[in-house]
């Protein structure tokens, strides 16, 4: 009888509490990284000028075919033209660098159309990059007391000067209030500079406004993390990209170094195959690395919906220790890798801390 009576009671209170508010989870859409959002097919783009082959340093022969069709006139797709590399062993002193949108270096066969990069400097064989530019203007706050990772629609104080296809920035502020309560402040051993400080982490996403009603905006993709105004919540600014290069690519070729094969763990070679930087809807595809130190493919904070595909790394060369062997790396938002293979790599496919994603790897291995 006294076990029923407790029963009954402890029944009688939890029927008469308050459920508690059940947290809303919003699966991750990863269905717009990659080029244009995977919505567009990466193109052939048509051949402006063709490199052969010669003897000794090709570092300015293809630089100044590069520099020549970022030079031409683009087509209404953006694409300027394709610098064709033929069969051979290019030797490359310094890195090539393409620094106009539109402009693809190819190769006309992966295995016989080989880049290899001489020298001790510790950079990449090839640089994408444009230049960064500071976005400045008006912020508008996020108004939600709380968005759930996942979401596509925000809340501002104001929607002014804001459109359909608006391309802003959102940014979570990294505040003292969020260090303090994950014991960021103070890593210990009375060094109290070595902690987190106030804006160091601040993630920022880079999204297009597709819908605006009243004052919600809908995203043309999720944020990756929950925004609270426990921790500052989140603002928008109208984003600048003037400086930013879009439809550009490395294809069907390889990519090698030059290293000191007495010594299995040399590093003054080329770390990196390609880096690439203030650049948008972007690829590489069938390429493959070889030798290097650092990354295959170095994505940057600044890169978006780029593409890495069908690409193998293999038989690198470095100290075994951190930041080496980072093989297929993104620090950016919307990229994709896929079907790609890493071998002897430490990670492999790495997404850099607070990278603000999303990020894929899909079928890689």
């Amino acid at each position: 009888p006294l076990t029923l009576l407790v029963t009954i009671c402890l029944t009688s209170q939890l029927q008469a509490a308050p459920k508690p508010k059940k947290e809303v989870y919003i699966p991750m859409d990863y269905s717009t990284c990659g080029y244009h959002a995977s919505e567009t097919a990466i193109p052939d783009v048509p051949v402006c000028t063709y490199v052969a082959w010669q003897e000794g340093d090709c570092h300015m022969l293809i630089q100044q075919a590069i520099d020549h069709v970022g030079q031409q006139k683009p087509d209404k797709n953006g694409y300027r033209g394709t610098v064709l590399l033929g069969e051979g062993v290019f030797v490359i002193s310094q890195p090539l660098r393409i620094t106009s949108s539109g402009v693809v270096l190819r190769g006309t066969d992966k295995q016989k159309t080989i880049l290899l990069k001489t020298g001790p400097d510790r950079g990449a064989a090839i640089y994408i990059e444009g230049t960064y530019v500071e976005t400045e203007g008006v912020q508008l706050s996020v108004t939600d007391a709380k968005v759930t990772a996942g979401s596509t629609r925000l809340t501002l104080s104001s929607t002014k000067g804001l459109q359909k296809g608006s391309r802003i920035n959102i940014i979570r502020p990294c505040t003292q209030e969020w260090i303090q309560d994950l014991k960021m402040d103070d890593f210990g051993g009375g060094l109290d500079y070595t902690g987190w400080k106030p804006t160091d982490i601040d993630i920022t996403w880079d999204r297009t406004i597709i819908a605006i009603n009243g004052n919600t905006i809908t995203l043309d993709a999720p944020i990756t993390t929950s925004l609270s105004k426990e921790y500052g919540g989140a603002y928008v600014v109208n984003a600048s990209h003037t400086g930013e290069i879009t439809e550009c690519g490395i294809e069907n070729l390889t990519i090698d170094t030059e290293w000191n094969n007495q010594n299995v763990k040399d590093e003054d070679h080329c770390w990196d195959g390609i880096f690439i930087n203030n650049a948008r809807d972007a690829w590489v595809r069938r390429v493959i690395f070889q030798h290097l130190a650092g990354s295959a493919v170095n994505l940057q904070k600044q890169t978006s919906r780029i593409t890495v595909e069908d690409c193998i790394a293999q038989e690198p060369v470095s100290e075994i220790g951190g930041w080496r062997r980072q093989v297929f790396l993104t620090r950016g938002q919307q990229t994709l890798f896929q079907r790609c293979i890493s071998r002897q790599g430490i990670h492999d496919f790495a997404a850099g801390y607070c990278a603000a994603g999303p990020n894929a790897f899909v079928q890689c291995e």
